[in-house]
């Protein structure tokens, strides 16, 4: 599997397909990151609870930007799922409904600058409708793992550098810098840059998280200083 492989996945903790996945990484001792839409004292859902302490044991990690004590709320939900494709090098729909929320993650992975994989389906199954919608926008169809895994397979050989860090006596972020002169593309930024796309994604998830950048559309801009 992709874990096996070396991949870290990435998932919501969520009953089903997606807590499935995180228990097939730990169970082949891989390395798997829930992102929660509750805050870290308010883990749900509770039945979770055993799945989450072993993603910690093994050196995984339980992210959430909500304060601590933040129960669960419906809002929060879609929410978290910007951070799941962001953390992300792609993003792999197995089911979904033409309303699930995994096509939010998948059209968010797209604006992010992702990779996109769905797996098709029965056409006379409901489960199978939004990965054959997202195979119809372009998203890459997969069958095997190996799909996956020959898609990125330059990723882990591509040495990233260290994301340059501002401080006060230097100059602001190489990107920012790009995106206060005009807003850009992921490809847009790799090729201004010069850096592997690897190292731009890393930054920009980074900048994004400290409210420095947006995307809108599949470019992205800065937010103004």
């Amino acid at each position: 599997g992709l874990a096996s492989g070396g991949f870290v996945m990435t998932g919501g903790l969520a009953v089903g397909i997606d807590g499935a996945a995180q228990l097939g990484a730990l169970e082949c001792d891989g390395k798997t990151i829930a992102v929660l839409s509750t805050g870290l004292q308010c883990l749900y859902p509770r039945r979770q609870v055993g799945l989450a302490a072993r993603i910690i044991e093994q050196g995984g990690a339980l992210v959430s930007e909500l304060p601590l004590d933040c129960p669960p709320q419906a809002s929060n939900f879609p929410r978290r799922n910007r951070i799941i494709s962001g953390l992300s090098l792609g993003v792999l729909v197995v089911e979904a409904s033409p309303s699930s929320g995994s096509l939010i993650t998948a059209r968010l992975a797209a604006e992010q600058g992702r990779e996109v994989y769905a797996i098709p389906g029965s056409i006379h199954h409901p489960g199978a409708r939004g990965c054959h919608q997202l195979i119809r926008d372009g998203a890459t169809l997969v069958e095997s793992i190996e799909h996956i895994l020959e898609a990125l397979r330059g990723w882990q050989t591509q040495a990233v550098a260290p994301v340059p860090k501002a401080t006060s006596e230097q100059a602001e972020h190489p990107l920012l810098a790009l995106l206060h002169a005009a807003p850009h593309s992921t490809e847009a930024l790799v090729q201004t840059s010069g850096w592997p796309l690897a190292q731009v994604l890393a930054a920009l998830t980074e900048l994004e998280l400290d409210g420095q950048v947006c995307n809108e559309a599949g470019r992205w801009l800065a937010r103004p200083r």
